[in-house]
C-alpha cells in the first residue's frame, strides 16, 4: 500500500509540474529542424516550436506538451545563466559538416567527459578554424558558450596560414602548440592534400589521354618523375614506353629510334609517327620543315635496343 501511495504522489507531482510549465515561458536553445527540449521533474520532453525554422537561444510559450512558440529571442545575460548550469569543456574547433561545427576536445585528459572522435558544437557564433571555444554540456549535447579566453586567438590564426599553405603537420612549428591542436590540424591537413593532389593528377591523366586519343592512341598508365611523364600507352595493338616534359608534352625520350630527333616531337606528334612507322614497314616520310634532318627523305624508324 505504501508503494501505491509513493507512486500515487510521484504522479500527482509530475500533473502539478506539468501544469505549472503550461502557464509559464521557458527559455531554451532550438537547433535547426524548429525543436527544443525541456525538462519536467526530471523528465527530457521534446517540444515542435513555431516557427518551424527558429534557431538559436529564445523564450517560448508551451502551447501543449508537444508544442511552443517562440515569444522574443534570448538575452545574453538569460542565455549566460541558463548555460552556467552545465559544466564547462574546452574544445577546438575541427571543421564543419552541414553547416555545423565539429570539434576535438583542447584537452584529452579531461576525464569528465568520453569524447570519441569528432562532436557536434551546438550554435557557435562566428567561430573559426582552430579557435579553442568554451562549451557547456547538457549531458546530451555540447552547447558553444564563449571563445576561450585563456587561449591566444593568434595559435589559430597561424594554423589558419599553414592549411592554406599546406604546410606538412610535421613542419608546423610554433612555441605553445598544442598536441590537440595539432591533431585537429592533420586532421584538416590530409583530406585538403589528397583532395588536391587528387584533382591535380585527375587533370593530367585527361590531358595525357587526351593527346594520345586525339593522335589515335591510347592512354594505359603514367609515372610521374620530378618534371618528366613516363608514359605507357598502346599505338594500334602495339605497345609503347615514352618520356616526355610535364611542361609541355614534348618528347624526351622517345622509346624509339629517331636518329637523335626526339626533341623535335611532343606527345601527339610522336604517335603520328609510330602509326607511320607501323605501315611503312620502319619508314617516315619527312616533312618540307624537317627536310635537313635525313639524307634521303626519311626517317627510319626502330624500337631501341
Amino acid at each position: 500500500m505504501a508503494k501505491s501511495v509513493q507512486v500515487t504522489d510521484a504522479l500527482a507531482r509530475l500533473a502539478a509540474a506539468e501544469e505549472r510549465f503550461l502557464a509559464s515561458e521557458f527559455l531554451a536553445p532550438a537547433v535547426r529542424g524548429g525543436r527544443v527540449q525541456v525538462r519536467i521533474s526530471g523528465v527530457v520532453c521534446t517540444l515542435r516550436v513555431t516557427p518551424a525554422d527558429v534557431e538559436g537561444w529564445g523564450v517560448f510559450r508551451p502551447a501543449s506538451h508537444a508544442e511552443a512558440a517562440l515569444v522574443r529571442p534570448a538575452k545574453l545575460a538569460e542565455r549566460q545563466r541558463y548555460l552556467e548550469l552545465f559544466p564547462l569543456v574546452r574544445l577546438i574547433l575541427a571543421g564543419r559538416s552541414d553547416g555545423q561545427w565539429l570539434a576535438l576536445p583542447a584537452h584529452r585528459g579531461d576525464s569528465r567527459f568520453r569524447i570519441e572522435g569528432l562532436i557536434p558544437v551546438r550554435l557557435v557564433e562566428e567561430g573559426q578554424l582552430f579557435e579553442v571555444v568554451e562549451a557547456r554540456f547538457d549531458g546530451s549535447q555540447f552547447w558553444y558558450a564563449a571563445p576561450d579566453p585563456r587561449r591566444d586567438p593568434a595559435v589559430a590564426s597561424y594554423l589558419r596560414e599553414q592549411l592554406a599553405a599546406l604546410v606538412l603537420p610535421e613542419r608546423v612549428r610554433r612555441p605553445g602548440l598544442t598536441a590537440e591542436e595539432r591533431a585537429a590540424y592533420a586532421l584538416n591537413y590530409w583530406p585538403r592534400y589528397g583532395a588536391t593532389e587528387v584533382a591535380r593528377q585527375g587533370r593530367e591523366e585527361r590531358r595525357l589521354r587526351g593527346a594520345l586519343a586525339h593522335a589515335g592512341a591510347e592512354l594505359k598508365e603514367y609515372v610521374e618523375r620530378d618534371d618528366v611523364y613516363t608514359v605507357t600507352y598502346e599505338v594500334d595493338g602495339v605497345r609503347h614506353v615514352s618520356a616526355v616534359a610535364k611542361a609541355d608534352l614534348s618528347v624526351q625520350v622517345a622509346g624509339i629510334c629517331l636518329s637523335g630527333e626526339d626533341e623535335h616531337f611532343d606527345l601527339q606528334s610522336l604517335v603520328g609517327v609510330i602509326r607511320e612507322a607501323q605501315g611503312t614497314g620502319g619508314l617516315v616520310r619527312v616533312g618540307p620543315e624537317n627536310r635537313g634532318m635525313a639524307e634521303d627523305g626519311y626517317w627510319r624508324v626502330h624500337p631501341r635496343r
